[in-house]
């Protein structure tokens, strides 16, 4: 029986750690996208602790949002966090999701 009840919450805690990542993977992705089109690094990095916020609310924790210029033509976006810690004393629940892309620039047609 004890066995059972450690690999139900060990499947659990997995399941949150993905969850963690699809949510940081989404606020990167946010936060990159904003920085494509805005150039804007401030309004990146608070764009993409607002969207982690609000699609992470109960997966991820501690979350840290970094925006930066790759280059002159390219953005990259940095998502870290802490995955929900359901099973104590497990260590290394550390999410990080990287987008990186290039910025949009207005060509008017020949």
């Amino acid at each position: 029986m004890p066995l059972l009840l450690f690999v139900i919450f060990a499947t659990v805690q997995a399941a949150l750690l993905f969850l963690g990542n699809q949510a940081a993977s989404a606020a990167a992705r946010e936060a990159a996208r904003v920085a494509r089109t805005s150039q804007d690094i401030g309004a990146a990095e608070a764009r993409g602790r607002a969207y982690a916020a609000q699609v992470g609310r109960g997966v991820i924790e501690d979350v840290s949002v970094q925006v930066s210029a790759v280059g002159a033509d390219e953005v990259r976006a940095v998502v870290t966090g802490k995955g929900i810690q359901l099973v104590p004393g497990i260590p290394g629940l550390r999410i990080e999701q990287v987008v990186q892309g290039p910025v949009e620039e207005f060509r008017p047609d020949l």
